[in-house]
Formats: structure tokens, C-alpha cells, sequence
């Protein structure tokens, strides 16, 4: 019983740390749901109708943007989903309510945007003809690898720790590379 008593706080105080920086941001994956509603078709009545069928897709994501994308955007000052930076949590206004105007202005920035991580090496090794293994070691001695493994459409899946974490398809890395 006692260890239902700490899970339950624990997910509620994970919950509100999480809320309280995730709630205001650019809404990502919100926005590709919406683009992908608006190139299915070219007319205003066929995106509503598509717009009432997924009504439970842009829940799922709106939950998934307020509680962890948001968060990553607010704790890092970039955006996973657009790569762009926190435009709605720092866009200067004249706030109704002035909380401090003497703030530090180190404090005033994404607290993890400039955090840097020495790496050692990294290395690619082929698996087979479908898979590629990615890893990357550290200077203080750890390591750690994704899989990418080509899938029967082309997209690209990867995994870490044996776990799907992303898909992409080969256009969504071509641009990746190309933005590079």
C-alpha cells in the first residue's frame, strides 16, 4: 500500500514539475497533425470532416506536446518538432504583472541550450543489409548506440535499448542532412 502512496505522488509531483514548464509552447506536434489534415485534400469541407475523425489524434498530441515537447522546448531552448527556438515562452510583452525586473540575465535563457557533451569517438558498423548500428563514446567512458533498421516502405526506424524511440522517411532525412 505504501508503494502505491509513492508511485501516485511521484507521477503527480513528475506531473506538475512537467506542467509548469511544458504548458506554453509552439505546439509542434500539434501543428504537423494539422498539416497532415491540411494536405490530405484541397477542400475546406473534406479538412473538417478529416478534422472531427482525428479529434482523438490531436488530443493524443496535444497531451504529448504539453506534457514532453513543450518541456524539452521550455529546459533547452529548441523546439524537437519545428527546431526552432522558445517563440511563445520568451516573446517580450507588456506583461499585466511584473514578477522581477532585476532578473540575472544568465537566468533569462534555456537553462541546457548551451550544454556541451564530450564525445570520444564515434563509429558505424553494418549489421545487414537493412540495419545500421550508430555509437557514439564518451570522454568519461560511456556509450551509447541506436539502430536504424530500413523498413519495407523505405522509412528508417530506430531503436535504442531495443526500443522503437523514432521514424523517419527518407525525405524527413534528407532535409535533416540538408539543414545540417
Amino acid at each position: 500500500m505504501k508503494i502505491k502512496k509513492l508511485i501516485c505522488a511521484t507521477v503527480i509531483v513528475a506531473s506538475s514539475v512537467s506542467g509548469l514548464t511544458g504548458c506554453i509552447g509552439q505546439m509542434g506536434l500539434t501543428q504537423l497533425a494539422v498539416g497532415v489534415n491540411l494536405k490530405a485534400v484541397d477542400n475546406r469541407y473534406g479538412r473538417a470532416g478529416i478534422y472531427v475523425l482525428a479529434a482523438p489524434v490531436y488530443g493524443v498530441t496535444a497531451l504529448v506536446d504539453l506534457m514532453v515537447i513543450n518541456s524539452i522546448e521550455f529546459w533547452t531552448g529548441t523546439n524537437p518538432i519545428t527546431k526552432k527556438g522558445p517563440a511563445v515562452a520568451d516573446t517580450p510583452v507588456e506583461a499585466w504583472m511584473k514578477i522581477n525586473d532585476d532578473i540575472d540575465p544568465v537566468l533569462t535563457g534555456a537553462p541546457l541550450k548551451d550544454l556541451k557533451v564530450s564525445t570520444q569517438s564515434t563509429s558505424m558498423e553494418v549489421l545487414d543489409d537493412d540495419s545500421l548500428k550508430l555509437t557514439v563514446a564518451y570522454v568519461d567512458g560511456s556509450e551509447q548506440s541506436i539502430i536504424g533498421k530500413r523498413l519495407a516502405n523505405n522509412d528508417v526506424a530506430f531503436y535504442n535499448q531495443g526500443r522503437l524511440v523514432a521514424v523517419a522517411s527518407n525525405q524527413q532525412l534528407l532535409d535533416h542532412v540538408a539543414s545540417l
